[in-house]
């Protein structure tokens, strides 16, 4: 490790330039942007008049290249991915390390491949490449199964009431908190209160959230044809998949509305006040209850651009095509094993959000005929908005549909307006009315054939008669296999001794017995799984998932209200060398010490651990 006697923290971060034997520099240029290409030139240059320890602070490269250090640093980081640079382990002899980095040329040069690394700042046709290589990776390679074929594809979503169609919003300000009183049925009534850390869902998230169950379902469909052993939550979407079940031309515009609306609908919850029952102990308890629901449990782009902040918030996969999308588990199991779906016109996902959200309406109340104040209408669809704005934008949209959805060549939607009459006649779908803007009433009457047959589906063929749906097809495959997954587990814990902490979980033999921290590494939980199969005479993958399971229940270790990561704790075992101690043993160390706690965390914050934090485990007998 390199001592600097001389410099300090207060001198920022640096290059170091032991030598001046850079002349291999020269040969990787071809590897390299030109902003790259003037940084390196630029420190090269600089080191000309490095000070007495050898050592260039960024501050006077970036003031030489005329840019922010903030800057300087994102192409320091470049170079360190491509090879470049790479940084060096050193200590302060006046003070301490803090946050501060050194980076030096690397001699020892390899060059890595593009495919390895994340970009920067590429053009069109390199991110363009880039993309085409990572869904290569993930579609072709095997990672996955095959893209679903959009053609195929009718818009369904699981059997049941969806409580969500009613919470949305359609005014145009972006709102972040709502409460609303909606409907189950006809009778009752139960309350909603919806928050977002963005805007609440509106009725173009909607379509976009039934495009990704369509396509969901429609993967694991295609996961069969590969014999999945199981259907795994956590399938990947591509943005121009939702685009064309959308009926929508992918590009720029449209690609960024819908990863807009995959983080709106990542970001609403919903809260659901009502009378229920709920069981404990075997006992069933009924009252009023609250609920919490969320549509997506994860929803990561996959990007080659690391998270940046912009003042409170964070931007993240603002150019990722493919999205892993996971479902709450029960939303999970329904879609792939309900008996039946919810099937919906092609051209309702590519409709006017307001008319998507009045053709929802009429699906839910309408069974033959239906009349309503256009007032109550209003308080529904457009909590929040003027009424006359409400009517305008309802009239517009619906004479929209015309044109809007003109080339689908959809024979069951179309829609004119009497002026002299203010009366407006429309088809959504088999729901056959008209609204007179006069007298404020809307008035739509069931044609239940024209209704199926708008989604596609015979009546004689549909397996609920109130409503277009269809059989789910892969029930049949995935039911038993979701339903082993489920009692798994607790039943292996009957033949399996387990013993579940709070950070480790233990597994009894015979004449043995073997521990796994929440920090495991690869090879002990490999070892684990192989020696419980082989003293059980299970196969490898029933024990594995016996194994996930009780992972699943373990807590990270959290000292000082900090939550150690696994890096950090691998940190921690690096700095003090404790390899050859269980990881499980390490931890009940630092619960038991609480007097090493405010030390280990200034080793977190700054690389160096305090010298009596240092005496303290080298001194410790580790036992176990």
């Amino acid at each position: 490790m390199i001592t600097f006697l001389e410099r300090t923290y207060k001198d920022g971060n640096f290059f170091y330039f032991p030598d001046n034997d850079l002349h291999w520099v020269e040969d990787q240029k071809s590897l390299l942007t030109k902003v790259l290409i003037h940084t390196i030139e630029a420190a090269i240059l600089l080191s000309q008049d490095a000070d007495s320890e050898k050592t260039v602070s960024f501050l006077k490269v970036a003031s030489y290249l005329d840019i922010p250090t903030n800057l300087l640093g994102k192409r320091i980081k470049r170079l360190v991915e491509l090879n470049i640079l790479k940084p060096i382990e050193f200590k302060f002899n006046a003070s301490k390390k803090l946050r501060i980095s050194g980076y030096e040329f690397n001699n020892t040069f390899e060059e890595v491949s593009i495919e390895e690394v994340a970009p920067f700042k590429q053009t069109t046709k390199q991110k363009s490449a880039i993309k085409r290589a990572l869904e290569k990776k993930l579609y072709i390679d095997g990672s996955y199964a095959p893209r679903p074929n959009t053609s195929e594809i009718s818009p369904i979503r699981q059997s049941g009431n969806f409580l969500v169609e009613q919470c949305i919003t359609s005014t145009n300000a972006p709102t972040k908190k709502m409460a609303k009183l909606i409907n189950i049925g006809n009778k009752q009534e139960i309350k909603a209160h919806i928050t977002s850390t963005s805007r609440i869902m509106n009725p173009e998230d909607l379509q976009v959230l039934f495009a990704c169950y369509s396509l969901i379902h429609k993967y694991h469909e295609n996961s069969v044809a590969l014999n999945e052993q199981k259907p795994i939550n956590n399938t990947p979407i591509h943005i121009a998949d939702i685009a064309a079940v959308r009926g929508k031309t992918t590009g720029g515009t449209t690609n960024n509305k819908i990863r807009e609306s995959l983080e709106t609908i990542y970001r609403t919850n919903f809260e659901f006040y009502g009378l229920g029952e709920i069981d404990i102990n075997k006992h069933s308890i009924s009252g009023y209850m609250r609920q919490k629901f969320t549509n997506f449990a994860q929803c990561t782009p996959l990007s080659e651009v690391d998270a940046v902040i912009s003042g409170d918030d964070i931007i993240f996969g603002k150019d990722s095509m493919i999205y892993l999308i996971k479902l709450p588990d029960d939303v999970f199991t329904e879609l792939l094993t309900g008996k039946y779906h919810f099937v919906f016109p092609q051209a309702s996902l590519s409709a006017p959000g307001i008319v998507f959200s009045l053709y929802l309406r009429f699906r839910s109340r309408v069974k033959n005929t239906f009349s309503e104040s256009l007032k109550t209408t209003w308080s529904a669809l457009a909590t929040g908005s003027d009424f006359k704005d409400f009517k305008l934008s309802l009239r517009t949209q619906l004479l929209k549909v015309n044109k809007k959805l003109k080339r689908i060549n959809d024979p069951y939607v179309y829609s004119s307006f009497d002026e002299k009459e203010e009366r407006l006649t429309f088809n959504l779908w088999g729901y056959h009315g008209f609204i007179c803007f006069k007298e404020n009433l809307l008035s739509v009457k069931c044609h239940e054939k024209e209704m199926f047959a708008a989604c596609k589906v015979s009546m004689s063929d549909a397996v609920n008669k109130n409503a277009p749906t269809i059989e789910n097809h892969l029930r049949s495959i995935f039911e038993p296999q979701l339903q082993l997954e489920s009692t798994l587990p607790k039943n292996l814990s009957k033949v399996i001794k387990t013993f579940i902490n709070k950070y480790d979980v233990t597994y009894k033999l015979i004449n043995d017995s073997y521990t796994l921290s929440i920090y495991h590494s690869d090879s002990e939980l490999d070892d684990v799984i192989t020696v419980l199969s082989r003293e059980y005479n299970f196969d490898s993958s029933t024990t594995a998932r016996k194994v996930a399971h009780d992972l699943s229940s373990l807590h990270l270790l959290s000292i000082k209200g900090r939550t150690i990561t696994k890096n950090e704790f691998m940190f921690i075992v690096d700095y003090f060398g404790l390899f050859d101690i269980p990881y499980h043993v390490i931890v009940k160390y630092f619960i038991r010490f609480r007097s090493t706690h405010n030390d280990l965390i200034t080793l977190l914050d700054t690389g160096d651990a305090p010298e009596q934090l240092i005496q303290k485990i080298e001194s410790h007998n580790f036992t176990w």
